[in-house]
């Protein structure tokens, strides 16, 4: 899973909104520039306003003229979102019809849908029942000040504690939000709200002296560090923990004994299964309905199944797929033991496929890709694995983040296909390149249109098999059981949000279709449930990359080339499905 915006943020950046402070007009282009350099002013006055609109991820990107400000998730705040998006989209459509290059075009096509799917997000409130305990705002907020808030020099030490006293503010909000949300009957599901309490239950019984606002303190020069750590160590105590402990709080008091427990997905609330629609249309960037997904996920899954069989088979195993499975989850040799033996890996799978990239690729990133372990605060609740971009200046690399909390849970050869996906020929190559790319638009660069993202990252779980990356069988049903994950997701996903399935229905399936731990299950249902649609991107998108090369492939006959046809595919950044099926319909004519 990339880390986009809180997403990365399929839903917190539905709501985001503008920041506590006065806005700068925007920037127009004069009448009488040429098309394409109106739309090049349009393109950066949208990624401006995105940046004041979200300055937590400004700051996240490397953006720095708001590292002081919080995101106000309000209804003020809203209301502005709102405007500034109708405004760029009318913008948008007052431009000359003619005299844009195929770029231009591309930049035209991809920003009207971005700001639509803006502005149609409105109508379902997501933020009246967003409970989320993995990228909610108790941990983003974190995440942002431990990994990118920049701590070199005393103006970013001033900006550090401004945004700590603002804490309270948003905080506030955002109870309002949920209040809203319980007055409507839109309410999130139990589990997500009781694992936001724990969460918010160590932070606030973590000392102000070893918070991660101390720890970004420590990271200013030993003068400054002396001035401002004392005043960062109360912040904490007069402003972070204490609005951390109300939220806790109303959680805790008020928002539990609500929560719904049978009923967990969109369909049960008010214009829910429209919601689910929305969702799907947002992360797939697709028109297809729920059940249709379901039944892909259902034939996908045998087709896998067949695959897998053949390596039980091939390592003599005698019973059927179910107690396979069974049985390869429960060999203790196939788990790590250390936190130290999973960063290792992790880091000789990354060496290993940068030596043979360039057989399957002509445009190879240049940004460079580190292996981390998840921090401690937010370990517990994270998926196996996570890709963090670089900075928008290109100066921070791209980071393949390992969850080591309970190694003994993470499975070895699961390994082979994490570091395809989120590292290399996954997310890092294709993000990495995207944010090179020559003249593209700034809100490019950082496109995250999940089908095309995730869709590439899992594409690349099966190419690196192609790329004898998996050196045996059960590596390879390493690949498989992430390919069945992915497929079980349209099953699931639609199965809770569409057609009223329970946790434990799509606990049980998860675990009779894929060799998943009991804790890696558990926690991805309850990801599908804070972040509906967000899991259906993957298959939707590998599926339609895959179509796209096969079709090449048989139009080009003898002249086909695997690296040019990625390199096709990755040239332009990340855009909508639609988009990419016709540039590699029109490279296929001929045309540029």
């Amino acid at each position: 899973m990339k880390k986009t915006l809180p997403i990365f943020l399929a839903l917190l950046l539905l709501t985001a909104s503008a920041p506590l402070r006065g806005w700068s007009q925007p920037v127009q282009a004069p009448p009488t520039t040429a098309p394409s350099q109106q739309l090049a002013v349009l393109a950066d006055d949208y990624w401006q306003t995105q940046m004041r609109l979200s300055p937590l991820y400004a700051t996240f990107v490397g953006y720095g003229k708001y590292n002081d400000l919080l995101d106000d998730p309000g209804a003020a705040g809203r209301t502005e979102d709102h405007r500034q998006y109708a405004r760029l989209l009318q913008a948008l459509q007052a431009l000359p019809r003619w005299g844009y290059s195929d770029a231009d075009k591309i930049t035209m096509a991809v920003l009207d849908y971005e700001l639509r799917r803006h502005l149609d997000a409105e109508k379902y409130k997501f933020w009246e029942y967003n409970v989320d305990h993995m990228e909610g705002p108790q941990s983003w907020i974190l995440t942002v000040v431990e990994t990118t808030q920049p701590m070199k020099t005393e103006e970013d030490a001033q900006n550090l504690v401004l945004r700590m006293k603002a804490v309270p503010a948003y905080f506030a909000s955002y109870i309002a939000n949920l209040r809203e949300g319980l007055h409507d009957g839109r309410v999130a599901a139990r589990v997500p709200v009781d694992k936001t309490i724990a969460q918010l239950d160590e932070l606030i019984a973590t000392a102000a002296d070893k918070s991660t606002f101390a720890d970004a303190g420590r990271k200013l020069p030993a003068d400054l560090q002396a001035a401002y750590l004392p005043q960062i160590l109360a912040a904490v105590d007069t402003h972070v923990n204490p609005a951390l402990k109300e939220f806790r709080d109303f959680l805790k008091n008020d928002y539990l004994p609500l929560a719904r427990t049978d009923k967990i997905g969109l369909s049960s609330l008010p214009d829910g299964a429209d919601a689910y629609k929305y969702m799907i249309r947002y992360h797939t960037t697709t028109e297809k309905t729920p059940e249709e997904i379901h039944a892909v996920g259902l034939e996908d899954l045998k087709g896998i199944h067949a695959e897998m069989e053949a390596i039980a088979k091939r390592m003599r195993f005698k019973g059927d797929l179910k107690s396979f499975l069974a049985h390869v989850r429960g060999d203790t040799k196939n788990y790590f033991k250390t936190r130290e033996e999973i960063v290792a890996a992790g880091k000789e799978r990354i060496d290993n496929t940068y030596a043979k990239l360039p057989l399957w690729f002509g445009l190879l990133p240049k940004t460079p890709l580190v292996v981390k372990p998840f921090e401690e605060y937010r370990e517990k609740n994270e998926v196996d694995a996570q890709y963090f971009p670089p900075s928008d200046d290109l100066a921070r690399p791209g980071v393949f983040y390992v969850n080591t909390y309970m190694p003994e849970t993470r499975a070895r050869f699961h390994m082979g296909t994490l570091a395809a996906h989120e590292g290399i020929p996954g997310h890092h190559l294709q993000i990495a390149l995207s944010m090179e790319i020559p003249g593209l638009p700034t809100f490019r660069r950082h496109g995250d249109y999940n089908a095309f993202v995730e869709g590439w990252a899992l594409y690349s779980e099966r190419l690196a098999d192609e790329m004898g990356l998996y050196e045996n069988d059960l590596t390879r049903l390493g690949m498989l059981s992430g390919q069945a994950w992915r497929a079980c997701r349209l099953v699931v996903d639609t199965g809770i949000h569409a057609m009223g399935w329970s946790r434990q229905q799509a606990i049980d399936f998860m675990k009779e279709n894929t060799a998943m731990s009991d804790q890696e299950v558990a926690n991805e249902v309850d990801r599908y449930t804070i972040w509906p649609g967000q899991a259906l991107a993957y298959k939707i998108g590998q599926r339609e990359i895959t179509d796209l090369r096969a079709q090449s492939k048989a139009a080009l006959g003898k002249e086909f080339d695997i690296k040019k046809f990625h390199d096709l595919v990755l040239r332009n950044g990340a855009v909508p499905l639609e988009v990419l099926r016709k540039i590699v319909a029109d490279s296929l004519t001929g045309k540029p």
